[in-house]
């Protein structure tokens, strides 16, 4: 399976593209705050707690929701 590589908070992890930023940030045991975000849940970003910034772009997004990409 192909996997993608970022970096958050200085750090390269990897993940598969069907990965959202939170979860891959989770499974690599960097800790992002949630607020709205629960499993029995649907992720739709309202709350915007989990905001991450994009360094490259400036853009701000919320993790719950933005899929990983190279």
């Amino acid at each position: 399976m192909e996997t993608i590589t970022i970096t958050l908070n200085g750090r390269e992890v990897s993940g598969h593209p069907a990965m959202t930023v939170l979860e891959l940030a989770s499974e690599s045991g960097i800790k992002i705050p949630t607020l709205c975000n629960d499993s029995h849940l649907a992720p739709f970003g309202a709350c915007r707690i989990c905001i991450v910034e994009d360094e490259r772009s400036g853009a701000l997004m919320a993790s719950c929701v933005t899929p990983i990409a190279s």
